[in-house]
């Protein structure tokens, strides 16, 4: 379904151009401390990259793409509940962590939701 293909293109190159300035603390290469672009690093060297390939496999409608697709939306799952513990930690209800958070959650979700209910998996 090409909507989703769309959204998980767009989706990874928010990850790797978000990360590389930190989801806006500035550019991950004036960072000295591992936990604060831990997550960054993490959407530049996978969520970034995988998104972009399930993204493009979708869109040319390869098989794999599907099975890929669900990966990518446990990494969303995952990165997403990391961010939300964040924000809670800090006290920091910036829309800016909010709104990437829940927008990569609901992808997730309605892209399992449209699998499991579309799509055989051998």
């Amino acid at each position: 379904m090409k909507p989703f293909g769309i959204l998980f293109i767009l989706t990874g190159i928010f990850a790797i151009v978000g990360g590389l300035y930190t989801w806006g603390d500035g550019s991950i290469f004036s960072k000295t401390e591992l936990l604060t672009v831990l997550i960054p690093l993490a959407d530049i060297l996978l969520t970034g990259p995988i998104s972009l390939f399930s993204g493009l496999g979708i869109l040319k409608n390869r098989s794999w793409a599907y099975v890929l697709g669900l990966i990518t939306s446990g990494i969303y799952f995952f990165g997403s509940l990391l961010v939300f513990i964040t924000i809670v930690w800090n006290k920091d209800y910036s829309i800016f962590l909010i709104a990437p958070s829940i927008s990569g959650f609901l992808i997730a979700a309605a892209y399992v939701t449209w699998v499991l209910k579309t799509k055989t998996i051998h």
